[in-house]
């Protein structure tokens, strides 16, 4: 829930039979970003676990793009049945892996990183206004984060009714580890602390759990200001 947030709307969901990893951070009122999040991640399970997705056909590329556009319109039923969720929305990164790729579906800023000893990429771009200021040119990467517009979003699932869902294709070879996490954890922690941590507990002392530990005790180490979720993931 991070120190400052009185409930936790972030979720996500690990499915390692279908090598599917999803995180959700929520937004929209009382209970609206707690339940977009929610329906989110458990609409992308199912849509691998029994859906669509389960047939394991195709292009692996438009099945992660499905899924999230089957959650995209879960939320945006739920908010037609519900008045007090309407307008509610949420970021995603799902993760799958398929075959000798991995295929990255992503909305929102929410983030993937891929890491290597003492290395780290974002592989995902956020869609943020900061962002599109960087791009812009109109303010540095240093100021990404102290920008008064940092928590803005250009791009959420459910808030209309249709998303552009951007996919990641990669090639990830044993040894490879990724994070995936809501902007509680990237927006409080540098990338390069977060380097430092998935180093030493993961390449050093091989805990993926204990990587998860100490990333959200760092969050919350440097104010907590949001919830913060956080997935590791390591290719063997």
């Amino acid at each position: 829930m991070g120190m400052k947030r009185k409930q936790n709307q972030d979720n996500f969901i690990l499915v390692p039979e279908m090598r599917l990893f999803v995180v959700a951070d929520g937004m929209g009122g009382h209970k609206g970003g707690e339940t977009a999040s929610y329906l989110a991640v458990h609409t992308i399970g199912e849509f691998f676990k029994t859906g669509e997705g389960s047939q394991n056909t195709g292009d692996p590329a438009v099945r992660i793009q499905r899924a999230v556009l089957a959650a995209n319109q879960a939320i945006q039923a739920r908010g037609t049945i519900d008045a007090t969720l309407q307008g509610m929305g949420t970021t995603c990164v799902a993760m799958y892996f398929s075959g000798e790729k991995l295929y990255v579906g992503h909305v929102g800023d929410s983030r993937c990183y891929m890491l290597h000893p003492n290395r780290i990429w974002q592989v995902t771009r956020d869609h943020s206004l900061v962002q599109e200021k960087l791009r812009a040119g109109l303010i540095s990467r240093a100021q990404l984060k102290t920008d008064r517009m940092k928590n803005v979003i250009t791009r959420s699932v459910g808030f209309e009714s249709d998303v552009d869902v951007d996919v990641y294709q990669l090639e990830p070879h044993p040894g490879d580890v990724f994070v995936v996490c809501s902007d509680g954890l990237s927006g409080m922690v540098e990338d390069t602390d977060i380097r430092d941590i998935v180093d030493e507990y993961v390449f050093r002392q091989d805990s993926l759990e204990g990587a998860v530990k100490k990333l959200i005790e760092s969050a919350n180490a440097h104010g907590g200001d949001d919830n913060v979720t956080a997935v590791v993931v390591r290719v063997v």
